[in-house]
């Protein structure tokens, strides 16, 4: 079972991430750009896999390139590992389309 992360190794754990990625209130949140929709389908059908795999699924809004990303684990109340897990993966995956 995730443990929740201290608020105070928060901002240390959120430099392992690109600077795409922040933290409002209890989520981390992500804004990514593609270069059009078909990319920005492409990335969240393969995130979509990990998130099944992982039993971890994101709270994502897709508007034409443009992805906002929020996640945090609801039976925690709050940020755990599989958060910057997922976020780290999402980060990989998008450098593909850089």
């Amino acid at each position: 079972m995730a443990e929740l992360i201290d608020k105070n190794q928060l901002e240390n754990k959120l430099t392992d991430l690109s600077n795409k990625w922040s933290i409002s209130d209890k989520f981390l949140i992500c804004k990514y750009e593609f270069k059009n929709f078909n990319d920005a389908l492409s990335f969240m059908n393969k995130v979509g896999v990990k998130c099944e795999e992982m039993d971890h699924h994101p709270k994502w809004t897709n508007v034409y390139n443009r992805l906002e990303i929020e996640l945090f684990t609801h039976d925690k109340d709050g940020l755990t590992m599989k958060d910057f897990d997922l976020a780290s993966f999402m980060d990989q995956e998008f450098k593909r389309y850089e």
